[in-house]
């Protein structure tokens, strides 16, 4: 969590258990990638705990190294490419298959991008007004790097006949909104910490599926892929 070591770890163990929780639920492996979500945010909130403490909450600090590369490449080159993906993997209509090609072909521009800029060594982090500050050094920056991200994360998931999956997107979309709206500095540790709880809905649409709610089932009539 962007605010302290204590509250990142507390929030990685929180979402780490809705994530082993989640992975328990699955029954279809076409869906394993989504429901690995909360699991993957936990290992990234742990990370950001661990950059807490090298920092030392030292608000004139500055770190750089593996651990906050990591943390850039998982926030902005993985989860672009990753979240359409794994929302297209377990969409069962073929129309909304179809749709969801173009936030993985956005998103995975986006991320070959964000993969060279995560491995610049001017890439690092400071604390600014108790919160986390990740500079990118990105020659391109604001609204050409977030309108594909958001295209990719959040209208990618609203592609999807699931609900708890379109819930996810929403829910993501106001997260950024909140986050930009709360600071610009600190933008992406606030929404990654907004993000990171948001992957609890992932274990509401599988808990859904589990109990034989009908809110983890497609919406509508979903147009069935080829045998």
């Amino acid at each position: 969590m962007c605010f302290n070591a204590t509250s990142s770890f507390i929030g990685a163990g929180v979402i780490g258990v809705a994530g082993v929780a989640t992975l328990a639920l699955v029954r279809d492996k076409r869906q394993l990638p989504f429901a690995a979500l909360p699991l993957l945010f936990a290992a990234h909130q742990a990370l950001e705990g661990w950059t807490w403490l090298e920092l030392d909450g030292s608000s004139d600090a500055q770190l750089s190294g593996w651990g906050v590369h990591m943390w850039v490449m998982f926030a902005w080159a993985l989860l672009p490419i990753y979240v359409p993906w794994a929302v297209w993997l377990m969409e069962p209509d073929r129309r909304r298959r179809g749709w969801l090609r173009w936030p993985m072909v956005i998103g995975g521009a986006l991320a070959l991008y964000m993969v060279y800029l995560s491995v610049q060594p001017e890439i690092g982090v400071q604390v600014i007004d108790s919160n986390l500050a990740y500079e990118l050094g990105a020659p391109f920056s604001g609204v050409w790097l977030a309108v594909p991200y958001v295209f990719a994360t959040c209208f990618g998931p609203m592609m999807s006949s699931y609900r708890w999956v379109i819930a996810l997107g929403v829910g993501n979309l106001v997260a950024m909104t909140i986050a930009a709206i709360i600071k610009a500095a600190d933008y992406s540790s606030i929404w990654c910490t907004l993000a990171a709880f948001l992957s609890l809905i992932v274990f509401g649409h599988y808990l859904s599926q589990y109990t034989g709610k009908g809110t983890g089932s497609p919406v509508g009539r979903p147009q069935p892929l080829p045998a």
